[in-house]
C-alpha cells in the first residue's frame, strides 16, 4: 500500500467529526481557498480526498502529497493534543450557536450547542487519534517509504534526521525534547490514556 493510499484509509478509518476537523486544516493550509479557517464540510472532505486518490500520479508526486499532508497534519495535531489549538474551533461553534439563534435554526442551533458541550471529550478522543496517527507514520511515511529522491524543500535526509516532521506530542514533556517516534518506541497507556508514549525523549544528552 502507498504512503497516499495508507493516508486515505487512515482518514475514512476516523470518525466523520474527525475527518471534517482534518479536512478543514490541511485543505485550508494546502489550497487556500478562503483567507478564514472554518470548521468544515463535506465539500473540504471531498476536496481532500480527491488530492490523496488522485489517479496515475507520478511517483514523485505522490511522495511529495505524502509528505505535505504529513506537516499539515502534525501541526494541526500538535495543536490539539498541547490545547492551544481549540480556541479558534471553540470560537467558532459559538459564532455557529449565534448565527442559527438569530436565523431562528433551532436544528441547527441545537447541533452547535451539542458540539459545544461535546468539546471535552472530542480533546480526549485527539489522543486516540494521535496514537492511531503515529502508528501509521511509523509504517507507511518513513524515508524507506518516501524513499523516491529529494522532495522540494524538505529533502529525505533531514527527514530522516528529525529536522523537518514537527512532533505530536500527547504527553506534557516539560524541558525534555521529543523527537519522532520510531517504530520501537512502545506504547504504555495510563489513566484516561494521557500516559500514552509515543515519542522518544532525550534525557538531556546532546
Amino acid at each position: 500500500m502507498s504512503p497516499l493510499e495508507a493516508i486515505s484509509r487512515w482518514l475514512e478509518s476516523q470518525d466523520l467529526d474527525t475527518q471534517l476537523e482534518v479536512a478543514a486544516y490541511v485543505t485550508f493550509s494546502i489550497f487556500r481557498k478562503s483567507d478564514v479557517l472554518t470548521l468544515g464540510g463535506p465539500e473540504e472532505l471531498d476536496t481532500l480526498q480527491r488530492w490523496l486518490t488522485e489517479p496515475e500520479l507520478d511517483p514523485r508526486a505522490a511522495a511529495g502529497r505524502a509528505l505535505t499532508f504529513r506537516l499539515a497534519f502534525e501541526y494541526f495535531a500538535e495543536g490539539r493534543i498541547r490545547g492551544d489549538g481549540w480556541k479558534r474551533t471553540e470560537e467558532l461553534e459559538r459564532k455557529s450557536l449565534e448565527l442559527a439563534k438569530r436565523d431562528g435554526k433551532l436544528a441547527a442551533a441545537r447541533k452547535a450547542q451539542r458540539k459545544l458541550q461535546l468539546l471535552p471529550t472530542r480533546k480526549e478522543h485527539w489522543y486516540r487519534v494521535a496514537k492511531s496517527w503515529n502508528g501509521l507514520a511509523a509504517t507507511y511515511l518513513t524515508r524507506e517509504a518516501l524513499a523516491l529522491g529529494s522532495l522540494p524543500r524538505c529533502d529525505l535526509k533531514a527527514i530522516s534526521n528529525g529536522h523537518c516532521l514537527p512532533s505530536v506530542p500527547t504527553v506534557e514533556a516539560s524541558d525534555a525534547a521529543l523527537v519522532p517516534i520510531v517504530p520501537a518506541t512502545a506504547v504504555e497507556e495510563g489513566e484516561e490514556g494521557r500516559n500514552e508514549v509515543l515519542f522518544s525523549q532525550k534525557s538531556g544528552q546532546s
